[in-house]
Protein backbone atom coordinates (compact mmCIF):
# COMPACT_ATOMS: atom_id res chain seq x y z
CA UNK A 1 0.00 0.00 0.00
CA UNK A 2 2.69 2.45 -0.97
CA UNK A 3 0.13 4.90 -2.38
CA UNK A 4 -1.45 5.51 1.04
CA UNK A 5 -0.58 8.90 2.54
CA UNK A 6 -1.68 9.70 6.08
CA UNK A 7 -1.97 12.89 8.09
CA UNK A 8 -0.59 11.62 11.37
CA UNK A 9 2.59 9.66 10.86
CA UNK A 10 1.89 6.11 9.80
CA UNK A 11 -1.43 5.76 11.61
CA UNK A 12 -4.14 4.39 9.34
CA UNK A 13 -7.31 5.29 11.27
CA UNK A 14 -8.73 8.39 12.92
CA UNK A 15 -11.51 8.25 15.50
CA UNK A 16 -13.31 11.32 16.82
CA UNK A 17 -15.27 10.42 19.93
CA UNK A 18 -17.82 12.80 21.40
CA UNK A 19 -18.70 12.56 25.08
CA UNK A 20 -21.32 14.31 27.20
CA UNK A 21 -19.71 16.75 29.60
CA UNK A 22 -20.81 19.35 32.16
CA UNK A 23 -20.35 22.08 29.55
CA UNK A 24 -22.28 20.24 26.79
CA UNK A 25 -19.99 17.89 24.93
CA UNK A 26 -16.31 17.31 24.39
CA UNK A 27 -14.47 15.61 21.52
CA UNK A 28 -11.40 13.43 21.75
CA UNK A 29 -9.36 12.61 18.63
CA UNK A 30 -7.36 9.39 18.37
CA UNK A 31 -5.02 8.12 15.66
CA UNK A 32 -4.19 4.42 15.51
CA UNK A 33 -2.98 1.73 13.12
CA UNK A 34 -5.21 -1.29 13.70
CA UNK A 35 -8.99 -1.13 14.02
CA UNK A 36 -8.73 -3.65 16.88
CA UNK A 37 -7.12 -0.88 18.98
CA UNK A 38 -10.32 1.16 19.06
CA UNK A 39 -11.96 -0.71 21.92
CA UNK A 40 -8.93 -0.11 24.17
CA UNK A 41 -9.01 3.61 23.39
CA UNK A 42 -12.69 3.77 24.34
CA UNK A 43 -12.19 1.66 27.48
CA UNK A 44 -9.27 3.81 28.70
CA UNK A 45 -10.72 7.17 27.68
CA UNK A 46 -13.41 9.13 29.46
CA UNK A 47 -16.28 7.08 30.90
CA UNK A 48 -17.85 5.24 27.94
CA UNK A 49 -21.29 5.64 29.55
CA UNK A 50 -21.11 9.29 28.43
CA UNK A 51 -20.22 8.44 24.83
CA UNK A 52 -22.44 10.25 22.31
CA UNK A 53 -20.87 9.10 19.06
CA UNK A 54 -17.71 7.69 17.56
CA UNK A 55 -16.81 8.73 14.02
CA UNK A 56 -14.22 6.49 12.44
CA UNK A 57 -12.48 7.47 9.21
CA UNK A 58 -9.57 6.31 7.17
CA UNK A 59 -6.81 8.81 7.92
CA UNK A 60 -6.37 10.40 4.50
CA UNK A 61 -5.13 13.86 3.48
CA UNK A 62 -8.41 14.47 1.60
CA UNK A 63 -10.57 13.38 4.59
CA UNK A 64 -12.01 10.61 2.40
CA UNK A 65 -13.41 12.99 -0.22
CA UNK A 66 -11.79 10.97 -3.00
CA UNK A 67 -14.02 8.04 -2.03
CA UNK A 68 -17.14 10.05 -1.19
CA UNK A 69 -19.88 9.50 -3.76
CA UNK A 70 -20.96 13.16 -3.66
CA UNK A 71 -17.36 14.30 -4.22
CA UNK A 72 -17.06 11.84 -7.12
CA UNK A 73 -20.20 13.27 -8.72
CA UNK A 74 -18.87 16.82 -8.35
CA UNK A 75 -15.57 15.83 -9.98
CA UNK A 76 -17.36 14.07 -12.84
CA UNK A 77 -19.61 17.09 -13.42
CA UNK A 78 -16.60 19.44 -13.48
CA UNK A 79 -14.68 17.12 -15.79
CA UNK A 80 -17.56 16.71 -18.23
CA UNK A 81 -18.16 20.49 -18.26
CA UNK A 82 -14.58 21.19 -19.36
Amino acid sequence: MSNVVTLHGDKRWKAVIDYRADCGSTSVEYYFEEISELHNLIEHGPDWNFLIRCTLTLNRPDNGDAQSSSAKVEREVRTSAE
